[in-house]
This record gives structure tokens, C-alpha cells and sequence, in this order.
């Protein structure tokens, strides 16, 4: 047959490249798990053979101990991304007692013109086959986890170069602009650990500098592009680093500790020790074309004020070049230096608002002037390229999920879209020539998991999916156990329920056109308040318990109030949240009913920000301190946790704690709160006591924990957990 060939075989509206294990719908890609896909491969190949449950285990599984439901969730995953045939039958049968087989109906298939698509250029190793390959040819018993993450590479490479060659020959639709032919864009894969950050290409494109994440540690890394074996230049530390930029002859690497505020430093390219050049910086940054200044945002919390700083990189000497006060502010990302030296380009917006501007400003006077760009939900990093005439952007549409690389034309505003696939784009570098452009591809997933008793050894996974982030932004449980999560789908993150065994997932939320998150339920489930974008800002909204009767309580009437991390009091009857806008961030509280809003907080050169909690006594509120200018005096990347009176009275108690991400649970008994510690890719949980600063730890995860909530009577323990996944890409012939 001429399709087993070529393996590529067609059926329905579908083509499956049985080599990468790309599937399609006519030009679109569609998404499957390395695992899925295999089975999948399996299937077709046999042509319409029932193969048995045992040959699809030692096949697809090799070496490897799964339950029936692994394959049952499979079949179910590839039975949804298939749909029926023009029958109304399902493409995969399931034949009693014997097994599964591909029922659809097989179609001859031509080979695609390789010519015309810029494959993937991998090392000649194992680690490069094609996934499929890989998974047959693997026998020891550990080799599960290297081919995984070498298959899925390929996976994503092949969705990389297929799905760009296919969406740019897509007309323009409802105005958008053309995307311009670009199938001379090299796609390669430069490492392939999945624990890599900020890679970072030398001016000459010789060398890649890189980040690597261990379970609590970070680490700098060095290799050249061409092959050899990577160097350690920095030692691992639990502060992690971030930012990593050459200077502009080679010679040097410059980076900054991850932690909210830190130093510059430079070392020597090959490693040496490091020496400070700036100070409290806020921001990632960027060097200027002659290699003497630093540009960096920083941040003063108690004015509510974002100022671009220009620094040399003597260490000596600064100047503020611009500041925007509250509302609006800079965004974090580096600001991009053109090539003459005499303009920056950074992201501006109004605090926790989306479709931000990109504004031009000359270095010397602090003019701005505003670039019209597409209306794009996010913007991460801008690069400025050598010509002096384009820009590259990380940014994300407004209707699509993930971040992509654009390149736009200052001269005539056209735009170039250089990817195209499922996953996301944030951090990106170029050498000096403008050829080559080296960036992260991203993935994040996260599930909920039940732990009874807070007993990881008798964790039970409730959500499903390869794609998903399940918890991400919040969850809570209602009074009669079931757990409300949010979950993100269709652009839009929206609150969802279900219960404790996985089962009767309801959707609370449906076509609010926005992000939904955060939930917090009344101890009597009487009601739900929630974070919504829905009306263009963040504002509390509460609903009932089963997604009724949703209302909104704050509002944007002067075009400059945030309204964030809603939380109920112990009765229910009044909502606290955290107010941004028009100076220093503050905990605000008002009736759920709806009314007039009174400030609680009063802090002195700090601010409130990212959640508030009430203890269930009803006496203390749980918050995020941050100070005007915080200092870093542990060797772990610490987020202070401030405690103050329900009324606002007193000083704050202050408990600088190792998180990532700021959420806090209190106990039954409102002596002590719960905390997730956590570096990079693992985390755990701690309670630590309002009366010492010893916290004692619960339960260790071995991946990253993005939420968690204690059900009411403290028996059972909900987490939303999983892994940030990324390596550095090389894109080359840059048009």
C-alpha cells in the first residue's frame, strides 16, 4: 500500500505522519500526547487487526507498569480528538474481551514534499529518532523517561516547521494581517533536558549560555552551538538566576539573582567569580549596543510608581529616563535597545489590564512616542533587530492561547508571524547579525489531586489531560465536598466543580468572554466570589454556589481601580480583597451584598498585594507584604507573608517564607497557617505558627504545587500540581 510507504496514512479529514506522529485535520494541527500518538501509529499501522491489550502494553508501555486505565484514558483522548467517521462510528473499536482496532477506512496517500518543509535539525544520536522509533527501539527498563522527552522534541519540532508552513499560506481573515511567506525559517532543537530557562545566544552565535532548573536549585550553563558538552559556569543556588545577557563583544555574561528584587552581576563568559554592577532591579534588563549601560524597570511600591532606569555598567551612576504612576506602569520584560543606541522600545499598560502598548523612548530626552501594533492580549519581550527597522516580539493574541514570536516593521506597521504551535514563546536572544534567534519553547500542565489525610502515598489524580491547567489560578471546596477549580479552556480560564473521586465535573462559568479565577466559597455555601476580567479590568464578582445569580461588587468607574483576590469573611457577609490603583496597593473590604468599600490596610513603605486571607476566626488577615525596597538576606528566594488585625490596628507580624507563588490556607483554629515552599520543580507544604517562625512541613511533592486547600473538616487535601516544561530553540535564516 502506498501510504505504509511513505507512512503517511489518510482517513476521514485526517493525515497522520506515522514517522514524527504529526496528526492533521486538513491544515490543522491536532494536539496528542507522546503516548497517545503512539497508540494511535499502532492502530493504523495494523490496518483493521485487532490488537490486544497485552501488545499495545509491551508495545507502547515498554518496560513500563501501567493500570488498564492508562489505556482506557488513551482510547478515550484519541476517541474525542477524532470524533466519528461519515458513518457516525467511532475511528477506534473496541472488540470485547480481545482488544482495540482502527475502523476507519484507510486512503492511498501521497508523500508531502519534504523540500518544502524546513525540517528539525537534531544530532545524529537516539535521542533524535522519531518518537515512535524511539519507544520500540528502547529496551532497559530506565530508558522510559529519556525517550519520552527526546520523542516529544521531535513531536514539537515537526508541529513547529509543518505548522508554520501551513498557517502562513492561510489568507488574512476578518482584517488581520497576512502572514508572510517564511519557509526559510531552520528550526532546531539546542538542548533537550526540559528543565531550561532565559537560553541566551552569543553576539557571534557560537555559544549559548542557559539556565537549568534543578528540584530546588538553579544553575548557569554554557555550550557551543555546533556540539560539545555543556559547562557549568555558576554553582546551583536556591536564589536562581535570570536575565542572562552577553555583553556586546562576547567576553562577558551578565544575570540577576530570581528573586523579585536583586542585583546585576557579571562574570566572565567561561565562568569566573561574580561582581555586582546594579542594584535593585526589578525588572529583567537589557545592555546597550556600546555595552556601557544597563536599562531596567524599577518599582516603588509605596507610590505605586514604575521607573525606567538607565545604569552604567560601571557600576557607578544611574538616572530614571522615565516613570509612569499608577494605574498604569512598565511591564517586566527587558527594554530593548535599538541598534544606534538611542532609542528604547518597552511594554506600558494599566495595572492587571490586558492589551498593553509599546512605547518608543528617546534616551536622552525621555520622550515617548506609541507604536501601532496588533491588539495583542500580552507582550512579553521585544528585540530590536540590527537594521534598525524591525522589531521582534513575543506576544500573545487576544483570541489565542499561547504566546508566539512576531516581527513587526516599524516603517510601514507590517507584521510577520515566525510560529505557529501549541506551545508558548516568553524569552528570546539574537546575535549581533540578526540571523539567528534563539528562544524557550514553554509548556506548563497542572491537575488536581486528591491526598486523603495529606498522605502523598495515597494521592489520586481527578483531572485529566495533556494540555491543561487545572487549577492553576484557584480552588476551593464548598461546604458539601466538592472541590471548585479553575481550569483553562478556549482562550479563557473559567471556574469549574467536581467532586472528590473525580467524578460530576460541571462547568460554573460558561461564555463570560474573559478569565475567571480564584474562588473563594462562604463556610455556609451560600455564596462564590471570584476574580473577573469579563469587563476589561480585574473586578470581584460573586455568584451562587452552583454558578447562578453572578453579580458584580467592585468597580472601574474612574478607569484606574483593580479589584483582586476576592476572600469572604467566616459569616459570609463581607468580602475583603486587595484594591490597585491610585497609589500603593491596599486590603479593602465591603458587604456581599454590594456597597460602599472600606480601606482595612494602612502599612507604612510597603504594600498589600497578590492574596488576602481571613483566618476563621474572623480576627487576622493573611497577605503579601511587599516593602518599598526589599532586601534579601537569605540564601533562599523568600516571599515576605504579612499578618495584621481584621481591622487594620497594630503593626504587621512579617514571616519571610521560600514561595514561588504567594497563597496561604489558615488552621481550623487560626494559630497557624499553611504555606507551599518550593523552588523549581519541586515543592511541599508547610504550617507554620503566628507565635514563632518555625514552620514544620506536611507533605513533599515532587513536582511544582500551583494551589491547594484543606476540605472543611481537615481530612483530605486538594493540590493543584505539575511541571513548567522548556528547552531552547534555535531559529536560523531570520528573513
Amino acid at each position: 500500500m502506498g501510504n505504509a510507504v511513505y507512512n503517511l496514512y489518510e482517513f476521514g479529514e485526517f493525515h497522520l505522519d506515522a514517522e514524527t506522529g504529526t496528526l492533521w485535520r486538513g491544515s490543522d494541527l491536532i494536539s496528542l500526547s507522546p503516548k497517545s500518538s503512539e497508540l494511535l501509529r499502532l492502530l493504523v499501522r495494523q490496518e483493521g487487526r485487532t490488537v490486544s491489550k497485552q501488545e499495545i502494553f509491551d508495545t507502547v508501555w515498554t518496560g513500563t507498569f501501567v493500570e488498564d486505565g492508562v489505556l482506557t484514558q488513551n482510547i478515550y483522548t484519541l476517541r474525542n480528538a477524532l470524533g466519528r467517521d461519515e458513518h457516525g462510528r467511532h475511528f477506534i473499536e473496541t472488540v470485547p474481551r480481545r482488544g482495540y482496532r482502527f475502523a476507519g477506512h484507510l486512503r492511498s496517500a501521497e508523500k508531502v514534499d519534504e523540500s518544502e518543509i524546513v525540517p528539525a535539525e537534531t544530532p545524529a544520536s537516539p535521542a533524535a529518532q522519531p518518537a515512535f522509533v524511539a519507544a520500540q527501539a528502547a529496551t532497559s527498563s530506565h530508558r522510559s523517561n529519556t525517550y519520552f522527552l527526546a520523542g516529544l522534541g521531535v513531536l514539537l519540532l515537526a508541529a513547529v516547521g509543518l505548522g508554520t508552513y501551513l498557517y502562513t499560506r492561510r489568507p488574512a481573515e476578518n482584517g488581520e494581517a497576512a502572514f508572510a511567506p517564511i519557509e526559510q525559517l531552520k528550526f532546531q532543537k539546542v538542548t533537550d533536558s526540559g528543565d531550561v530557562v532565559f537560553p541566551t545566544i552569543s553576539p557571534d552565535g557560537k555559544m549559548l549560555a542557559y539556565v537549568r532548573l534543578d528540584e530546588a536549585e538553579s544553575s548557569v550553563w554554557v555550550k557551543q552551538i555546533g556540539g560539545g558538552s555543556p559547562l557549568r559556569i555558576l554553582p546551583p543556588t536556591s536564589k536562581g538566576y535570570r536575565s542572562l545577557v552577553f555583553s556586546p563583544d562576547g567576553q562577558h555574561l551578565y544575570f540577576r539573582e530570581d528573586t523579585e528584587t536583586a542585583p546585576i552581576y557579571q562574570t566572565l563568559s567561561l565562568g569566573g567569580p561574580p561582581k555586582k554592577v546594579a542594584e535593585n532591579v526589578w525588572s529583567d534588563f537589557s545592555i546597550s549596543p556600546d555595552g556601557s549601560r544597563f536599562a531596567f524597570i524599577r518599582r516603588d511600591s509605596e507610590l505605586a510608581e514604575h521607573r525606567l532606569v538607565l545604569a552604567n555598567v560601571s557600576g557607578e551612576g544611574e538616572t530614571t529616563l522615565a516613570a509612569k504612576a499608577a494605574p498604569w506602569d512598565y511591564r517586566s520584560g527587558a527594554p530593548a535597545w535599538s541598534p544606534d543606541g538611542l532609542k528604547l522600545v518597552v511594554a506600558s499598560g494599566q495595572q492587571r489590564r490586558f492589551f498593553p502598548k509599546l512605547l518608543m523612548i528617546d534616551t536622552a530626552s525621555g520622550e515617548e512616542t506609541e507604536i501601532d501594533i496588533p491588539r495583542w492580549r500580552a507582550i512579553f519581550r521585544v528585540l530590536w533587530m540590527p537594521d534598525g527597522e524591525r522589531l521582534l516580539i513575543t506576544a500573545r493574541e487576544a483570541n489565542e492561547p499561547y504566546s508566539q514570536i512576531w516581527m513587526l516593521a516599524l516603517t510601514d506597521g507590517g507584521i510577520r508571524r515566525l510560529t505557529n504551535d501549541l506551545e508558548s514563546y516568553f524569552w528570546m536572544s539574537m546575535t549581533a547579525e540578526g540571523k539567528g534567534l534563539v528562544t524557550r519553547q514553554q509548556r506548563i500542565v497542572s491537575h488536581i489531586w486528591l491526598l486523603p489525610g495529606g498522605d502523598i502515598t495515597r494521592a489520586k489524580q481527578l483531572t485529566q489531560g495533556e494540555r491543561t491547567l487545572d487549577g492553576y489560578a484557584g480552588l476551593a471546596w464548598t461546604p458539601d465536598d466538592r472541590i471548585v477549580f479553575s481550569s483553562f479552556a478556549n482562550n479563557v480560564t473559567d471556574l469549574h466543580s467536581i467532586n472528590p473521586d473525580g467524578a460530576a465535573r460541571v462547568q460554573l462559568i460558561q461564555n463570560a468572554g474573559q478569565d475567571n479565577t480564584d474562588p473563594s466559597i462562604a463556610a455556609d455555601g451560600s455564596s462564590v466570589v471570584f476574580t473577573s476580567t469579563r469587563t476589561g479590568s480585574p473586578q470581584i464578582w460573586r455568584m451562587d454556589i452552583d454558578g447562578d445569580n453572578q453579580r458584580q461588587l467592585t468597580f472601574d468607574e474612574a478607569n484606574k481601580e483593580r479589584s483582586i483576590a476576592g476572600t469572604l469573611s467566616p459569616d459570609g457577609r463581607e468580602v475583603y480583597f486587595i484594591k490597585l490603583g491610585g497609589g500603593a496597593a491596599a486590603i479593602w473590604k465591603m458587604p456581599i451584598e454590594g456597597g460602599p468599600a472600606l480601606k482595612v490596610s494602612n502599612l507604612k513603605d510597603a504594600a498589600a498585594e497578590s492574596f488576602v486571607s481571613v483566618s476563621p476566626d474572623g480576627k487576622w488577615l493573611a497577605y503579601r507584604h511587599v516593602a518599598k525596597r526589599s532586601e534579601v538576606q537569605n540564601e533562599e528566594r523568600t516571599i515576605q507573608v504579612g499578618v495584621i488585625a481584621s481591622d487594620g490596628s497594630g503593626e504587621p507580624k512579617i514571616f519571610d517564607l521560600p514561595m514561588r507563588r504567594s497563597m496561604v490556607q489558615w488552621t481550623r483554629d487560626s494559630s497557624a497557617f499553611y504555606f507551599s515552599p518550593g523552588q523549581f520543580n519541586e515543592s511541599s507544604i508547610e504550617l507554620q505558627s503566628l507565635n514563632d517562625h518555625t514552620a514544620k512541613k506536611i507533605v513533599d511533592f515532587p513536582d511544582r504545587v500551583f494551589s491547594f486547600a484543606w476540605s472543611p473538616d481537615g481530612k483530605s487535601l486538594a493540590v493543584a500540581r505539575g511541571r513548567q516544561m522548556g528547552d531552547a530553540i534555535l531559529i536560523s535564516n531570520l528573513p
